[in-house]
C-alpha cells in the first residue's frame, strides 16, 4: 500500500488538500471520485519529499503565478502542436519528448521532459499539467481528464487551443482599441519637456525626462508586483472584481467579456463530456471575474440534483434573458455545445463594440486633458516673457 497527497474540488467548489491510501494512483483517484470530489492533483508520497517546506509553498502559490507563467499565445499553440501530434497516432510520450525539443517556449520546454517523466512512471497527462497550476488552469486539467477517461483527447486538445486562440484574438482587439489612449498618455510624458529639446539639446532633454520617467516607472513595476501579489488573495480578487462591475460603462464590458469566457469553457466542457455540474464550476472560475464566479457557481446543486440548466443559471440572475433563452433552445434541440459558442460569439461581439466606443471616447478626453496641460506650459511661458519684457 502506497500513500498518495492529493488536492481536490468539492462539489460545492471548496479545494480540499488530505492523503490517501490505496495500491495504486487510479485506484485512490477512482475512491476519491466516489467520493464526489474533483481531482486536482494526485501525486505519491516519498519519504524524501519536503512537503511541508515553506519556501517552496511560498513559490509555488505567489512567486510562481506571478513571474512564471506562459502567454496564452504560447500555451495555444503549445496545445495546438500537441494535438496535431496526437491526431496523426503518435504516443502521449512520443509527442511531449517532441515538444521537449522543439517547442517555441523555453517554460513549456521543461514542463514537456518533466510531464514525459511523470507519464512514464505511471501517470496521466492531465495529472502531468495538475503539476503546474500556474501554467495550467483548472479549466484546462478538468476538459483534458474527461477527455482522457472518454478516449477523446486528441479532439479535446484541439478544442482547448480553439478556446486560447479565441482569447488570444480578443486580448489584440483589446490591444488595438486601447492603443491611442496608451499614444496620449506617451505624450503627456513627452511633450512638455519638448522646450528643453529645442533649447537646450538631446542630450539635456534625454537627461532630464529618464530622472522625470524613471522613478516613475519603478513605482508603477513595484506597484504591478504588489497587485500581482495580491491577486493570489481570493478575498482581494473578489473585491476588486465586485467594485469593477459597479463602474460605469466598464462593469458591463467586464460582464460581457466575462460571459463570453463562461460560455465559451462550458461549451469545451460540455463537449468533451465532463459532468455538468463540475462544468459549471470549472467554467465559472474560467470567467476570469471572482466576484461573478461566485454566483455562477450556485447553479452546479441544483443541476446536480435534477434541474434543468437554463432554470438554474436563471436562479443566479447574472446572465441576460437571451442567453438564457438560446440556453433553453440548445437542451431542446441538444446542440448545447454549438448554442453556448453562438452565445459566447454574440456577446464578443458586443464587449467589442462597447470597448471600441468607450476607448474612442477616452482618446478624446485624454487629448482634450493633455492639450489643456500644455496649453499651461505655453500660458506661463509666455507669463513669464512678458514679464521679464515689462521688468527691463
Amino acid at each position: 500500500m502506497t500513500t498518495f497527497r492529493y488536492r481536490a474540488k468539492d462539489k460545492s467548489g471548496q479545494t480540499l488538500d488530505g492523503t490517501m491510501v490505496g495500491d495504486d494512483r487510479h485506484s485512490v483517484a477512482a475512491r476519491l471520485q466516489e467520493m464526489g470530489y474533483f481531482v486536482l492533483e494526485l501525486a505519491e508520497v516519498r519519504e524524501s519529499r519536503t512537503s511541508l517546506n515553506p519556501v517552496a509553498s511560498f513559490l509555488r502559490w505567489t512567486v510562481n503565478p506571478v513571474f512564471a507563467g506562459v502567454s496564452t499565445h504560447h500555451l495555444a499553440l503549445f496545445y495546438r502542436q500537441l494535438a496535431t501530434m496526437v491526431k496523426s497516432g503518435m504516443t502521449l510520450t512520443h509527442a511531449m519528448s517532441a515538444l521537449r525539443v522543439q517547442g517555441t517556449c523555453r517554460r513549456l520546454r521543461k514542463i514537456a521532459g518533466e510531464a514525459v517523466e511523470y507519464m512514464q512512471s505511471g501517470g496521466t497527462l492531465s495529472e502531468a499539467f495538475a503539476r503546474y497550476p500556474w501554467v495550467f488552469p483548472e479549466l484546462h486539467i478538468s476538459l483534458i481528464r474527461a477527455a482522457e477517461m472518454g478516449g477523446t483527447l486528441d479532439s479535446t486538445l484541439q478544442r482547448i487551443a480553439d478556446y486560447l486562440e479565441r482569447e488570444v484574438r480578443i486580448r489584440q482587439k483589446l490591444r488595438m482599441s486601447t492603443l491611442y489612449p496608451k499614444i496620449v498618455l506617451l505624450a503627456v510624458i513627452l511633450i512638455p519637456r519638448f522646450p528643453i529639446l529645442i533649447f537646450d539639446g538631446f542630450d539635456a532633454y534625454a537627461h532630464s525626462t529618464i530622472h522625470t520617467v524613471a522613478p516613475m516607472l519603478l513605482w508603477l513595476l513595484g506597484l504591478w508586483i504588489v497587485f500581482r501579489l495580491l491577486s493570489q488573495i481570493s478575498v482581494f480578487r473578489q473585491i476588486l472584481d465586485s467594485v469593477k462591475l459597479c463602474v460605469p460603462k466598464l462593469g458591463s464590458m467586464v460582464k460581457m467579456l466575462a460571459l463570453s469566457r463562461y460560455y465559451r469553457a462550458l461549451a469545451a466542457m460540455y463537449s468533451a463530456g465532463a459532468p455538468l455540474s463540475q462544468s459549471l464550476i470549472h467554467a465559472a472560475n474560467a470567467s476570469g471575474n471572482t466576484f461573478l464566479a461566485g454566483r455562477l457557481r450556485r447553479a452546479a446543486p441544483p443541476v446536480e440534483k435534477g434541474t434543468r440548466l437554463s432554470d438554474a443559471l436563471a436562479a443566479t440572475r447574472v446572465l441576460p434573458r437571451m442567453a438564457l433563452d438560446m440556453i433553453s433552445t440548445g437542451e431542446q434541440t441538444g446542440n448545447m455545445d454549438e448554442m453556448l459558442d453562438r452565445v459566447a460569439e454574440y456577446t464578443e461581439n458586443e464587449a467589442e463594440v462597447a470597448v471600441f466606443q468607450s476607448t474612442l471616447v477616452l482618446g478624446v478626453l485624454l487629448l482634450l486633458a493633455v492639450a489643456a496641460y500644455v496649453g499651461t506650459f505655453v500660458v506661463q511661458y509666455y507669463v513669464g516673457m512678458y514679464s521679464n519684457v515689462m521688468n527691463h
